[in-house]
């Protein structure tokens, strides 16, 4: 049997803040994290359900997660409960948060970068973001794009692509630096390109 905790007619709008929905007294490693951890975590959409036998709330419809300057976007996010209680908060007979999952147009967007994907994890104990399909990494005017993206959200560091999947990792990178560089025209006239040339 499932227990529907909020419904909204088509123009209603959720919005939750998960880290009020957890116990206050968990370590900083047990919140749910897109971005700064210090902040809450907000979740809106256009409809939420909540099923305690499964330990897990679905959200539907424009989905958009925020928490501070990061954000996650998709059509569908889940999040998974360890299922032991914490006794506070609408969710908490749930547990602690284990895992995110967002399917359908997944946008996960920093000031630095902006991915996409069609299914996206996100893993609270390795601290982890993996995302699947189709995947497209924007970083200023450089674009990335493989099927499987990976990025640590303590260490920063990120991998693409998944080995032996026969999928390749294609990386588009701007040149960096001085506008100013010399270009082959440049020196033309003053004898400076044609004495390397001449033997």
């Amino acid at each position: 049997m499932r227990l529907t905790a909020l419904r909204a007619c088509a123009a209603a709008r959720v919005a939750l803040v998960l880290a009020a929905l957890t116990s206050g007294a968990l370590t900083s490693s047990a919140l749910a994290q897109i971005g700064d951890s210090r902040l809450p975590l907000d979740i809106e959409a256009d409809h939420s359900e909540l099923f305690n036998p499964e330990n897990r709330a679905v959200w539907t419809g424009n989905v958009n997660v925020v928490q501070g300057t990061s954000s996650l976007r998709a059509d569908r996010i889940e999040v998974f409960f360890d299922g032991e209680s914490t006794g506070a908060g609408p969710t908490g007979n749930l547990g602690n948060i284990e895992r995110i999952v967002a399917t359908g147009n997944v946008f996960y967007t920093t000031p630095e970068q902006r991915a996409r994907g069609d299914r996206g994890v996100y893993l609270l104990a390795e601290e982890t973001i993996t995302l699947t399909g189709d995947v497209v990494i924007t970083q200023g005017e450089d674009v990335f794009t493989a099927t499987r993206f990976v990025t640590d959200l303590v260490t920063g560091n990120s991998s693409f692509g998944e080995a032996g999947d026969g999928a390749r990792v294609r990386m588009v990178i701007h040149p960096r630096g001085n506008e100013e560089t010399a270009t082959p025209d440049e020196g033309e006239g003053n004898g400076g390109g044609t004495e390397e040339t001449d033997g």
